[in-house]
């Protein structure tokens, strides 16, 4: 099979040039000649052997392909600026990286202390951690810029490969004095006939409600959405609604912030969250470590 070589200069000047939206900015962010900037986009364009971006009076406008290619491009140097904080830790000394993105749920539950039993016995690897909504976290797997993802199960998750992580609860959260409050338990559909509190787009909770009220054959009555657990839990302290949250990020702020947590009936409430990876078989030795690690703390299937 050809090798397909792809030249990282004209690569970088193309995403300048994207990023800028002309070649005559991208050219000037770069200190060299527009004309060079000119023809290195055509060079590629060949080699792609498709138009990348569309010229105008007013500068470029990507077309679809160039769309893609940025994509991919911020992707490519994503990766090469990993390699070389990777390579640059082993010239100090250290012996690895692992950079996670992961949902709220999993933030607030048992990752930190999964994180600090790690760190203990693997002082030597760096841990990044970024919190991100399920489909940015499936994106960053994908492309290689996080190495493991922790999100809920019902993330779809497509060419990625998944293991059981951990499960949780969600419970409905309403302010002390509440007429739910001094509930036992409740069903979702009693939920609905209040205002409520939502999570961003893209939340895997939101997600969930979103289907469950669709099932009862009702909408959520949204006043206002956040997007953080902590902006959530202001919002129902003030009276703006109720909502649905994990049981760890609801029992600590009860009595400080005269919240109530509620049990749900319903059996989506008990819900599971998993891991995801590109490719169980190439996993760096630190990352097997902690998904070894965490697996068998949950007591999760581990796939050897």
């Amino acid at each position: 099979m050809a090798v397909w070589r792809l030249d990282l200069v004209s690569l970088d000047l193309f995403l300048s040039v994207a990023d800028e939206g002309s070649i005559a900015a991208a050219a000037e962010r770069k200190n060299i000649a527009a004309s060079a900037v000119s023809r290195r986009l055509q060079e590629l364009e060949l080699q792609m052997d498709t138009p990348l971006v569309l010229r105008h009076a007013r500068g470029v406008k990507l077309t679809p392909a160039g769309e893609a290619l940025h994509r991919h491009a911020a992707s490519v140097f994503e990766l090469l600026s990993r390699i070389r904080d990777e390579m640059g830790e082993h010239a100090r000394g250290a012996r690895g990286h692992i950079r996670i993105a992961t949902n709220s749920s999993a933030l607030v539950a048992s990752l930190p202390e999964e994180l600090a039993r790690y760190a203990e016995r693997f002082p030597g690897i760096r841990l990044e951690i970024q919190e991100l909504v399920s489909p940015e976290i499936e994106r960053q797997v994908r492309d290689g810029v996080a190495d493991l993802g922790l999100l809920g199960a019902g993330a779809p998750c497509a060419g990625l490969e998944t293991l059981p992580y951990r499960r949780d609860r969600l419970l409905a959260v309403v302010p002390a004095g509440h007429p739910l409050a001094a509930r036992d338990d409740i069903g979702f559909g009693e939920m609905l006939e209040f205002p409520q509190v939502g999570m961003a787009a893209g939340s895997s909770i939101q997600q969930i409600l979103v289907e469950a009220a669709r099932r009862l054959g009702q909408e959520l009555d949204l006043r206002v959405t956040a997007s953080s657990f902590d902006a959530v839990r202001r919002m129902i302290q003030a009276g703006l609604g109720i909502a649905v949250l994990p049981e760890a990020c609801v029992e600590p702020y009860e009595r400080v912030m005269g919240l109530v947590g509620v049990k749900l009936r319903d059996a989506w409430s008990e819900r599971a969250l998993k891991i995801c990876v590109r490719d169980l078989r190439t996993l760096s030795a630190p990352t097997r470590l902690f998904i070894e690690m965490i697996a068998a703390e949950h007591r999760s299937a581990w796939m050897r």
